[in-house]
């Protein structure tokens, strides 16, 4: 029996042919600028949570990862069936040291970049981030007291 709903390599969308496609820029939510709607379907086929941020490319509007992703989250949260995890930034475009699922209640720390620290998630508490995933532990090391 052969299943129907796998997309494989021989899916037509994912081997269409774009040579022959007028150029339109089109700014996907991986960040990445298709050069045209044919390349986004062909990257969309390999990644169905692809999404459109924005036409024109990724680069034009100056935006940060964290932003491209807050964007298609702030999209999809439109669709009332779609409980969406919709990533915080920073002023500077980074992400917030913690991120939270507002639907699950899950709050969890994140690097600069935005992948979780893996550990770090609590339920309905907000997680003690460190500055760095390498950090000590605070008991060890200098307390501020000199002379001891």
């Amino acid at each position: 029996m052969r299943e129907k709903f796998l997309i494989s390599d021989r899916d037509p969308q994912c081997n269409l042919h774009c040579s022959r496609t007028q150029p339109k820029p089109i700014c996907a939510s991986d960040g990445r600028s298709y050069e045209s709607m044919c390349e986004y379907q062909r990257a969309k086929c390999r990644d169905p949570a692809l999404g459109v941020v924005h036409r024109g490319r990724c680069k034009d509007a100056g935006q940060s990862k964290c932003r491209l992703e807050r964007a298609q989250a702030l999209e999809q949260a439109k669709k009332p069936q779609e409980a969406v995890f919709v990533p915080e930034c920073g002023e500077d475009g980074s992400f917030t040291q913690v991120q939270c699922h507002t639907y699950t209640g899950y709050c969890w720390c994140v690097t600069p970049d935005g992948k979780p620290i893996s550990g770090s998630s609590v339920q309905n508490k907000t997680p003690v981030c460190s500055g760095s995933v390498t950090d000590k532990p605070l008991s060890q090391g200098n307390s501020g007291r000199k002379g001891e």
